[in-house]
């Protein structure tokens, strides 16, 4: 029990694990047409793509204006480290820094990097024909502690899967911040999907109880699309 409870500590306090991750760019949208950031990028998007990595771009909402993530997946922490060996090395990334970063980077909102908690072997087609996605974050609430929430958390994603909903669950490094995606192939799909869940026994319960002994504290939530 001691050694799960130290592996738990690790995973929750460590923003690569041995697991499906990805880092993301976050870009508003440049004279308010997202197709300006999606070709503004192509060009570093080939670059990282002929170094192995896997190149998507989503859609989301920021406090009211539209903004494109550049997201590279990687399926594991080996994977992620040879990239960035083979991104230092690489002459044509550096010239294209040197010319197009200054260009984009008065445009950049944030960047972070994320790690999968509940699906270590998910490779980086984790979103092959699903083209939106639902996306809540939490925090412990102050009367809790990061393992209580992920406890929580799994026993609700463990719901989601029975109706239908392609789930996964990041962690945003040592911030203590869970980030639930439920994916659909498109907006009919994942709303069934969710009604359906929605009206069931065991999903009410289970906000019942959460609502009694309250562990998490809800941060934000959003609907990303894929663009590419």
């Amino acid at each position: 029990m001691k050694k799960t409870l130290s592996s738990l500590f690790l995973i929750l306090l460590s923003p690569f694990v041995s697991a499906d991750l990805f880092e993301a760019w976050d870009f508003k949208a440049i004279d308010g047409d997202v197709q300006n950031n999606v070709a503004m990028m192509e060009s570093a998007r080939e670059i990282h793509e002929k170094m192995g990595a896997h190149v998507e771009y989503w859609l989301h909402d920021v406090n009211g204006e539209n903004v494109v993530s550049y997201v590279i997946r990687f399926k594991d922490m080996d994977d992620w480290a040879k990239f960035k060996d083979a991104q230092l090395a690489s002459e044509a990334w550096s010239n294209w820094v040197a010319k197009q970063w200054p260009k984009s980077q008065p445009y950049l909102v944030t960047s972070y990097a994320m790690s999968n908690l509940f699906n270590p072997t998910q490779g980086t087609d984790v979103t092959d024909g699903l083209n939106v996605s639902y996306m809540s974050a939490w925090q412990a609430s102050d009367n809790s502690n990061n393992m209580a929430l992920y406890a929580s958390i799994e026993k609700s994603t463990a719901i989601s899967e029975k109706y239908g909903l392609t789930t996964q669950v990041y962690l945003n490094g040592p911030s203590g911040i869970f980030y639930i995606f439920s994916f659909g192939e498109n907006f009919q799909d994942i709303s069934k999907k969710t009604q359906a869940r929605n009206n069931s026994a065991e999903w009410q319960q289970y906000w019942t109880d959460a609502q009694i002994n309250r562990v998490g504290e809800f941060v934000r939530q959003g609907w990303i699309t894929k663009i590419r």
